[in-house]
């Protein structure tokens, strides 16, 4: 009985650790908006020395979290609004313009 339990708790364990491992890589920017006033601790961009936050330190700014490469205060910070959307899943190309075709990996007219 001893046994069964503790092949049980393990087996639970284990995909406990593979459901979180799985699910950590997946992770979605955290959004926003959120909101940045003079006084208030530097916004967190993952690495303040290397990847600073620039803008008007005299107001209050409205910001969104976005992925690396998409921001334009830093490199994963919007501010204002609208930010852009999220790119597209890594293998999964955009949509071709109307009257575009694929010809050898090269689009052009159909």
């Amino acid at each position: 009985m001893k046994v069964c339990s503790a092949v049980l708790i393990s087996a639970v364990f284990g995909v406990g650790l593979v459901v979180g491992a799985g699910s950590a890589g997946a992770q979605t920017p955290p959004g926003g908006p959120y909101t940045w006033c003079p006084g208030d601790p530097p916004v967190a961009t993952g690495n303040i020395r290397v990847n600073p936050v620039v803008w008007d330190n005299n107001i209050c700014h409205s910001y969104y979290y976005v992925y690396h490469g998409q921001g334009n205060v830093a490199q994963n910070i919007w501010d204002g609004p609208n930010p852009p959307a999220p790119p597209p899943p890594p293998g999964i190309t955009p949509p071709l313009p109307p009257g575009q075709c694929w010809y050898l990996f090269i689009p052009g007219p159909c």
